[in-house]
């Protein structure tokens, strides 16, 4: 929620905005991933892992929480990505 906040309030970009002839528009707002480095470097190993088979079990291992709330973490991620799910069920 941070970070979306940050972005609806304008201080934080999700990427930079060109003009129509591809040319960078001056723009002194600073890029999600140079503020919220940390963040999202997490987001993408958390988004990696499930994708990738990661159960709760091994979320709670690795990154030091309780299982309930590894799986809360998993059936959230899931309820968002429906795709991946049955990807996953196709493959197995």
């Amino acid at each position: 929620d941070r970070i979306r906040d940050a972005v609806a309030r304008g201080e934080v970009a999700l990427e930079r905005k060109r003009g129509a002839d591809g040319e960078g528009i001056a723009d002194n707002t600073p890029l999600i991933k140079d503020v919220f480095g940390s963040e999202r470097r997490r987001a993408k190993m958390l988004n990696f892992s499930i994708a990738y088979g990661k159960t709760a079990h091994g979320l709670a291992n690795d990154w030091g929480v309780s299982p309930e709330e590894a799986q809360e973490t998993v059936t959230a991620w899931y309820r968002e990505r429906q795709e991946v799910l049955r990807w996953q069920q196709q493959i197995r």
